[in-house]
């Protein structure tokens, strides 16, 4: 399954991200902590789920294994909001 873009709100280390991969191979590059792991995890999750009779939700938990297993723990908190976005087109 190809990936033609990637958006996240305020899902983990990222506040907004939208990317629009390159066809073939993509690098990531960027310090610790930044992001990098988490980006491939959600990728990961969306190329799996298709194989799978799992939604997205329960499949990002089992990548992720969040404390007791409450999907909220992967949210980017802000004051009292606790929502976050992601979307993969394929």
């Amino acid at each position: 399954m190809t990936i033609t873009r990637l958006k996240l709100e305020r899902f983990t280390a990222f506040e907004a991200l939208d990317i629009k991969p390159s066809p073939g191979i993509n690098v990531l590059v960027g310090a610790n902590g930044t992001g990098k792991t988490h980006l491939m995890k959600v990728a990961y999750a969306a190329c799996d789920v298709s194989k799978t009779d799992i939604g997205f939700a329960e499949k990002i938990v089992r990548v992720f294994m969040p404390p007791g297993g409450a999907i909220g723990r992967l949210v980017k908190w802000r004051g009292e909001s606790s929502h976050c976005r992601a979307r993969i087109r394929r």
